[in-house]
C-alpha cells in the first residue's frame, strides 16, 4: 500500500481516546521529510501545545509509535527525536483533559514541572508522571525511547488522602522505591509482548499494566512519605484497597469494609466525609469504571448482565441510568461502538 493509505488507516491519537480497541504502530517516515513533524503532531500528540518547528525538525523528524488503547486506557513505546510542549489553562479548559500518563525512560531524558509544583527530571531507568488536569510544561532532550501507560484519576485519586500531590513528589517517591525497578521491567516488555497477544490478552495486559503502577505508586509514595500521615490516612488508603479488591461482592459495603480496616462505621463515614466522598458513592464509581473496562473488550459473547454482576452491579435499570450519567452512554451503546469500530476494521495491527 501506498504512504497516503497507510497513513488514512492509523487511529489519530491527536483525537483523543478511541471508543474501540486499537492497536497500531505509526511512523513519521510515512510522511514526506519536510512534513514529518506536522504529520507526527497531528497523528500522535494532544493534550500539549508544541511549538513551530525548529530548523531541524523542519528539515526532518524521525519518530514512531507504537501504541494500545481502548477508551479506558492506553499504553504506547515511543521512540521520536527531541520536542517540547505546554499545558495551559485554556487547553484545560477548552478540552476538560484529565489524562494522567506515566513515562518510563528507556533512552534519553525527561524535564519538565507543573504549575506551582517542583522540576522534575527522568533518565533511562526512571519514571516521570505527566498530569494533564494541571498546567505544565514538558521537554524531550534530543533522541528518546519510552514507555507511557495512561493512570485511571479516580484509582490514583483513589490512594492519596485528598487530592493528588505534586507529579514531581510521585515520581521522585517511585525512582526512590525498590519496587521500581520491577515495574519497569514489565512495561518495558511493551510492544514486543504484545505484538503476539490477540485482543483480549492485549486488554488484559493494559489492566495489570495500570494495576500494576497504580500498586506500585502507593507502596512507594507510602514508604517515602508514610511517617508524615496519621492514623486516618491509613485507614483511608486501607479502605480504598479493600473496595477496589472487593468490587465483584453484593455484600460490600460500610459496615465490611469498617470490620476489614478495624474502625467503627460512623467512623468510616467521617474518614470519607474528611475527603469530600461517600463510601457507597466511591464504591459505586469503582463499579462503574471496572464496567467499562470490561465492556470495552473484544469478547462480545458474555451478557452486559453478567459483567455488571462481576462488578457488584445488580440492579440493571439503576445500573443503565448511573452509566449513562457517568460516561455519557448506556453499556449497551458502549458494546455497540466497539462492535461497530471493530467490524469496520478501525484499529489495524502494526504486523499487517
Amino acid at each position: 500500500m501506498d504512504d497516503l493509505t497507510r497513513r488514512q488507516q492509523f487511529y489519530q491519537f491527536s483525537k483523543g481516546r478511541p471508543r474501540a480497541h486499537v492497536f497500531q504502530t505509526v511512523s513519521s517516515i510515512d510522511a514526506p521529510e519536510r512534513e514529518r513533524y506536522d504529520y507526527w503532531l497531528k497523528s500522535v500528540i494532544y493534550n500539549l501545545e508544541v511549538p513551530r518547528p525548529n530548523a531541524a525538525q523542519q528539515r526532518d523528524f524521525v519518530a514512531s509509535v507504537t501504541s494500545l488503547a481502548t477508551l479506558s486506557g492506553e499504553m504506547h513505546h515511543v521512540e521520536a527525536d527531541g520536542y517540547e510542549g505546554i499545558r495551559t489553562r485554556g487547553q484545560i479548559r477548552a478540552d476538560g483533559g484529565e489524562e494522567l500518563a506515566l513515562l518510563y525512560v528507556l533512552d534519553g531524558r525527561i524535564e519538565g514541572s507543573h504549575e506551582h509544583g517542583a522540576d522534575a527530571v527522568a533518565g533511562p531507568g526512571e519514571f516521570y508522571l505527566f498530569d494533564a488536569a494541571r498546567p505544565g510544561k514538558v521537554q524531550f532532550c534530543g533522541r528518546h525511547s519510552m514507555i507511557q501507560i495512561d493512570l485511571s484519576r479516580p484509582l490514583l485519586a483513589s490512594i492519596f488522602t485528598g487530592s493528588i500531590p505534586d507529579p514531581a513528589l510521585i515520581g521522585k517517591a517511585l525512582n526512590s522505591s525498590r519496587l521500581s525497578g520491577l515495574l519497569g521491567a514489565h512495561l518495558a516488555q511493551f510492544p514486543k509482548k504484545a505484538t503476539a497477544l490477540n485482543p483480549m490478552e492485549q486488554l488484559g495486559l493494559l489492566d495489570v499494566s495500570e494495576a500494576f503502577a497504580i500498586t506500585t505508586i502507593e507502596t512507594a509514595f507510602t514508604s517515602a512519605y508514610g511517617d508524615r500521615g496519621s492514623r486516618n490516612e491509613g485507614l483511608f488508603a486501607a479502605a480504598q484497597r479493600y473496595i477496589r479488591l472487593n468490587l465483584g461482592k453484593k455484600t460490600l459495603g460500610a459496615e465490611e469494609i469498617a470490620r476489614a480496616i478495624g474502625c467503627s462505621r460512623a467512623s468510616l463515614y467521617r474518614l470519607f466525609a474528611t475527603y469530600h466522598l461517600t463510601v457507597n458513592g466511591q464504591i459505586r464509581e469503582l463499579r462503574l469504571q471496572k464496567l467499562k473496562a470490561l465492556l470495552e473488550s473484544p469478547d462480545q459473547l458474555v451478557p452486559i448482565s453478567v459483567l455488571a454482576e462481576r462488578c457488584g452491579l445488580f440492579d440493571t435499570p439503576n445500573v443503565n441510568r448511573a452509566f449513562r450519567h457517568r460516561f455519557g452512554l448506556s453499556p449497551s451503546e458502549l458494546r455497540e461502538s466497539q462492535s461497530s469500530s471493530a467490524d469496520g476494521d478501525t484499529g489495524q495491527k502494526s504486523r499487517e
